[in-house]
């Protein structure tokens, strides 16, 4: 039997011993330790800073290289700037990203009251978990059914109007009046029901997705003894930060959530929400790397670092399943994690400059290699290629 020779790594090693450290990185957009926020330190900072007086925000104060404003979202959405929702199209492929510029979107029709829609507002103004009632069931085809109404609603203005210290009710029936509708008929009947419920700024529920919210706002107050309430302390949210790619001059844009600052519990974060059907921590982790959360918040901490001139350092996640029991989480994405995300954002943001100097917009035949005409090589995954099980089946041919 023959052996191989052994191999001569002689000329391998001699070049070693003479090799240079070159000054450029294989990656460069890795960051140092030390750049992100560790969460211990984060938890020491918010215990510190636990009884101090909150600093409210004004975003007009955190311009530098930029713009920070509390805008519309419908504003937001029509400037001109590229999202992170962009550079995920990018990523996709270029082709993607100009439909996703150019192409009409569809949007699914909203509901009359959406649970996670509502949520995700109330988390960020638990306030608002105190706008939800039950509208007792009456028909507002008769005067029987409309007088009940009326009742009811004339109780939910007037505890806001003992709270205001105002007779909102009275006002309420004023402008009735002004309009000419008289009470005794239906349509006055039902012209003051809506009267009412307006001023009242109430959210009229069935008596299901009540309980559920009533659920949800318990697991809000107690989650970890309080942590959700305690980072929210002074938050900002509904703010747009507006500036220019400092390595590519792209003009960027960024809406997170919200926000807080050093002053209110330790630290420059940044504060998002997601919806989850995940019934496991493992599982949203996972969706969480699927549908690239991270490389979203490196955007967020990027761009707002660089229109305010502070330095972000942390990322919460808030996720509330929308299924029973409807349990929160708060997950803090850990440094090198931040720094995948930051790799691919910043490569995507590299991706899009080439597209717009060559404006030339490939789709997947991107992916097919040089010289074969977008026909694409179909490597199956590792898993498929391993050997099939042999099966023996009783009964049949020797």
């Amino acid at each position: 039997m023959e052996t191989s020779a052994t191999p001569d790594f002689s000329n391998i090693l001699a070049h070693l011993a003479t090799a240079e450290v070159q000054e450029k990185e294989l990656n460069p957009y890795r960051l140092g330790g030390g750049e992100y926020t560790d969460i211990t330190d984060f938890i020491i900072g918010l215990k510190t800073m636990a009884g101090n007086e909150t600093l409210v925000l004004d975003p007009a104060n955190l311009c530098r290289n930029g713009l920070a404003v509390a805008d519309e979202m419908e504003h937001y959405l029509q400037t001109k700037s590229t999202s992170s929702s962009a550079l995920k199209q990018v990523m996709k492929t270029p082709l993607h990203y100009w439909c996703y510029l150019n192409e009409p979107i569809t949007r699914p029709e909203k509901k009359a009251f959406d649970l996670g829609t509502f949520i995700h507002q109330a988390f960020l103004e638990p306030d608002k978990f105190d706008e939800l009632v039950v509208e007792p069931k009456a028909s507002m085809s008769s005067n029987e059914g409309c007088d009940k109404l009326i009742k009811f609603w004339e109780e939910q203005l007037g505890k806001v109007g003992k709270k205001q210290k105002k007779p909102l009710v009275s006002y309420a029936r004023r402008a009735l009046k002004r309009r000419g509708l008289n009470l005794k008929k239906i349509d006055g009947k039902k012209a003051y029901i809506e009267e009412l419920s307006k001023r009242a700024g109430k959210i009229s529920v069935d008596n299901d997705s009540y309980l559920k919210a009533k659920l949800i706002r318990r697991h809000y107050e107690t989650y970890g003894g309080g942590i959700i309430p305690a980072i929210m302390k002074g938050a900002m949210h509904e703010t747009s930060f507006y500036g220019v790619d400092p390595e590519t001059g792209i003009k960027v844009k960024v809406r997170p959530d919200a926000f807080n600052l050093e002053e209110n519990i330790g630290a420059n974060v940044v504060i998002s929400f997601k919806t989850t059907s995940a019934e496991s921590v493992k599982k949203f982790l996972y969706d969480s790397a699927k549908f690239d959360y991270p490389m979203a918040e490196a955007m967020y901490l990027d761009v707002m670092q660089n229109v305010t001139g502070r330095k972000f350092t942390g990322v919460f996640c808030v996720a509330l399943q929308t299924c029973a029991p409807y349990l929160p989480m708060l997950v803090y994405y850990p440094e090198e994690v931040l720094a995948a995300g930051r790799y691919r954002y910043r490569m995507a943001m590299q991706t899009l400059k080439d597209i717009l100097d060559t404006k030339h917009f490939p789709g997947f035949d991107s992916f097919a290699e040089e010289g074969h005409l977008g026909i694409i090589s179909a490597d199956m995954p590792e898993w498929y290629l391993r050997e099939l099980p042999a099966m023996h089946i009783e009964g049949g041919e020797e």
